[in-house]
């Protein structure tokens, strides 16, 4: 997969810094085979982590609320074993590299195949969970 330009990571740094408290751009590393974008960032009494990673595999992402250190929800597309069971079942053994976007509820407990994730949706998502 084609590397974004560095315009892409800074329009992402400034989208999560204008919408929660306390951001910290904790990582941007760039090398020829791959591209790391984290940013911590806290509102109100939650923690949000989120995290890009461009490589030959795609375009990995991980973009999870925290409450007290417990995953309040997450959103990831890491090839995870229940996920790849929940989508093809006995036979997820022959995709276990895939790239599968899901989501996980509170403490992990439960996990649901969901569509890609971008940071703008996640946002979206999150300023209507923290209204709830």
């Amino acid at each position: 997969m084609a590397q974004p330009p560095r315009h892409y990571f800074t329009k992402l740094t400034n989208l999560v810094g204008s919408a929660f408290n306390k951001v910290t751009l904790s990582r941007l590393d760039y090398t020829p085979q791959r591209t790391i974008w984290e940013m911590h960032g806290s509102h109100n009494e939650f923690d949000l982590r989120l995290k890009e990673i461009f490589d030959q595999s795609g375009r990995l992402y991980s973009y999870y609320v925290l409450k007290a250190g417990e995953v309040v929800a997450g959103f990831d597309n890491y090839p995870d074993r229940r996920a790849l069971q929940e989508k093809y079942g006995q036979s997820f053994k022959t995709h276990l590299g895939e790239l599968i976007p899901h989501k996980h509820s509170y403490r992990k407990e439960t996990l649901e195949l969901t569509e890609e994730m971008r940071v703008e949706t996640f946002l979206g998502y999150f300023q209507g969970f923290v209204k709830k």
